[in-house]
C-alpha cells in the first residue's frame, strides 16, 4: 500500500505510514504511482514540507508512546520550533538537547525508559575501554585517572545523548508496530505497553549493570586491580 501523502511504500496490514506517520486508508491504490521524474528516487518521494496532518499524526504516536512526559519534555527538546515528525530534525535538536535525568542516573535513567539494549552497550562500552585502559597504563597511571573518571563518562555520554536514544528508540518502536497493526486503537494500546516507563526495569536493569561491570573485572582486570 502507498502513502497519498508522500507515496511511500508500506504493507498491506500497516495502519500508518512508516515514513511520515500519515494513516492509511483501505481504499487507497495498492499499485505503485506512476513513474515520474519526482518519484523515480526514492529520496525524492521524501516531501520537503510535511503536511500538518503528518504532524499532528507523529506527534499522537509519539505521544502515545512516550507518555505524559511528551508534552511537557520531550516534544520541545526533541522539535523546539520545527513540526514533529518520525525522523530526526534536519536542525539536530534531537541530537544535541540535553537529558538532566541521563545525566543523573546513567542507565537506571535508560533501563526506567525501556531502553534496555542502549545500556547494555554503554555498560560494555566503557567498562570494555576501562579493562583496556588498566592493561595499558599499569597500576601507577590507571591510579592516578581514578575509576571516578569513568563513571563521570558514563554519565555525561548519558545526559548528552539520552534525548537521541530515546527518540530513535521512539522513532524504531512506532514503525515496527504501525507496519504489523491497522487498526488505530491496536496501535495506540500497542504503543502505550512498549513505551512509557518501568521502574522495574530501571531496578533490575541497574543491578545488572552493576553485576556486569563487576563481572567483567572480575575475569579480566589485572591481578593489581584487586589490591588498589
Amino acid at each position: 500500500m502507498f502513502c497519498n501523502n508522500c507515496n511511500q511504500e508500506n504493507s498491506s496490514e500497516a495502519g500508518f505510514c512508516s515514513k511520515c506517520g500519515h494513516q492509511l486508508s483501505d481504499v487507497q491504490a495498492q499499485t505503485p504511482p506512476p513513474l515520474t521524474p519526482v518519484n523515480i528516487s526514492k529520496d525524492a518521494q521524501i516531501p520537503q514540507n510535511h503536511s500538518a496532518s503528518s504532524s499532528e499524526n507523529a506527534d499522537a504516536l509519539l505521544a502515545a508512546f512516550v507518555g505524559k512526559k511528551y508534552d511537557d519534555f520531550y516534544r520541545n527538546k526533541w522539535f523546539k520550533d520545527s513540526e514533529p515528525r518520525l525522523e530526526v530534525n534536519k536542525d539536530g535538536s534531537s541530537i544535541h538537547s540535553f537529558n538532566i535525568a541521563g545525566l543523573l542516573l546513567g542507565t537506571s535513567w535508560l533501563c526506567y525508559r525501556k531502553m534496555y539494549l542502549v545500556a547494555l552497550c554503554i555498560v560494555l562500552g566503557i567498562n570494555t575501554v576501562d579493562l583496556i585502559l588498566m592493561h595499558l597504563l599499569g597500576m601507577e597511571a590507571y591510579s592516578s585517572i581514578g575509576q571516578t573518571s569513568f563513571f563521570v563518562a558514563w554519565a555525561v555520554l548519558t545526559g548528552l545523548l539520552g534525548n537521541y536514544f530515546y527518540f530513535s528508540h521512539s522513532v524504531k518502536n512506532i514503525k515496527k508496530v504501525m507496519s504489523n497493526t491497522a487498526d488505530p486503537a491496536t496501535v495506540e494500546q500497542e504503543l502505550a505497553a512498549k513505551g512509557g516507563t518501568s521502574w522495574v526495569g530501571a531496578i533490575v536493569g541497574s543491578i545488572l549493570s552493576v553485576l556486569l561491570s563487576m563481572g567483567m573485572s572480575y575475569l579480566f582486570a589485572p591481578e593489581w586491580y584487586w589490591l588498589v
